[in-house]
């Protein structure tokens, strides 16, 4: 099965079983498949546990698969183990053991970089539940060329179901030459569309001149040096961009959508500590939209931020929104609020 089954069709093909293997090189497409998956069937609010495959142990994660409720036994138990690589290692007489007899009503979701088809866990996984391929496809047979048509039409799908964007086939076209075929950046520069589309439509124009270019690479480098504490850089940048003609209502959501990630794992880190199941800042990251190398320097970045300053990023992002669209809605004021905003994360 491929994960394009589940996310263009956004539907199941039956039932979810006791097993799910989410497998391939798109950190991106294995996280959005576990999570669709669960959505669609109707489970991602039923508390489902989930586990660092880079940390956790296979005791752990057997545990919370039979281990009946107290207060709700017929309750499914679900774990989700991310990374899961180094626990199959680590852990594979076990996982086959239960993939050939799942406890009852339970369900457990691997999502794995790799998973060889011609290993026993595999065939066993396959046979007890699904193993979802969540790469590109490709023209078939041995090739490792994307297709892209296929591509395409995910492109056109997405839009249109995350962002309520409505896009043309050859309007996917544009999108996906000025960012290549990588799943992830494709989602981010969609939803970066959505901000200058009027009722879910966009001009070839509007497309051309804000996915892709060097306004985008610009915007990156900025919210990065402002993470990274190079808030001297930043304010350069800015600077050059401000000149070059760009509005701060065009600049300031840009970057807000990348600092709004690290406030929600600063969150997701806080809330844990509250509720006495602390989270790692791996984990943290993984589940805010990081993915392969990305997610190695956010994990360096949130450090660097400190929980107290990462905390508080949601409430000073809210805080300029409104500045800009109020107080400070003239382009000096909004300049010097998004400013203040960089000195605040030095």
């Amino acid at each position: 099965m491929h994960c394009f089954d589940i996310l263009l069709a956004n539907k199941l093909p039956s039932e979810l079983p006791a097993v799910v293997v989410a497998f391939g090189d798109d950190a991106f497409l294995r996280k959005e498949t576990v999570s669709t998956a669960l959505a669609l069937a109707n489970m991602e609010h039923d508390a489902p546990r989930a586990f660092d495959g880079e940390e956790c142990q296979w005791i752990d994660v057997h545990d919370e698969l039979a281990t009946l409720s107290l207060f709700e036994p017929d309750a499914r138990r679900i774990a989700v183990v991310s990374q899961a690589d180094r626990l199959i290692k680590d852990s594979r007489p076990q996982l086959e053991k239960w993939c050939a007899a799942p406890a009852a009503n339970s369900l457990l979701i691997l999502q794995v970089a790799t998973f060889p088809s011609n290993t026993k866990l595999f065939k066993l996984a396959d046979k007890q539940g699904w193993c979802v391929a969540c790469s590109l496809p490709t023209g078939g047979g041995r090739s490792k060329t994307p297709n892209l048509s296929e591509v395409k039409k995910w492109i056109v799908a997405w839009a249109k179901s995350r962002h309520a964007l409505h896009l043309t086939g050859a309007q996917a076209t544009l999108v996906l030459d000025a960012v290549g075929p990588d799943c992830g950046l494709l989602h981010q520069e969609l939803a970066k569309l959505a901000l200058y589309s009027e009722h879910g439509k966009l001009s070839d124009e509007k497309i051309r001149a804000n996915v892709g270019s060097w306004r985008t690479r610009t915007m990156w480098d900025i919210a990065d040096a402002i993470v990274d504490g190079r808030i001297v850089d930043a304010l350069q940048q800015l600077e050059k961009v401000f000149a070059a003609g760009e509005h701060p209502a065009a600049v300031i959501p840009q970057i807000s959508w990348s600092l709004r990630r690290f406030g929600n794992a600063a969150q997701l880190i806080l809330q844990a500590k509250r509720t006495g199941h602390p989270l790692s800042v791996q984990a943290a990251i993984g589940q805010c939209g990081f993915w392969g190398a990305d997610a190695k320097l956010a994990e360096g970045r949130l450090r660097r931020l400190g929980l107290r300053r990462a905390g508080n990023l949601l409430d000073w992002l809210l805080e300029l929104d409104l500045k800009i669209k109020l107080s400070h809605s003239q382009t000096d004021r909004a300049i010097f609020a998004l400013e203040e905003l960089c000195l605040r994360c030095l």
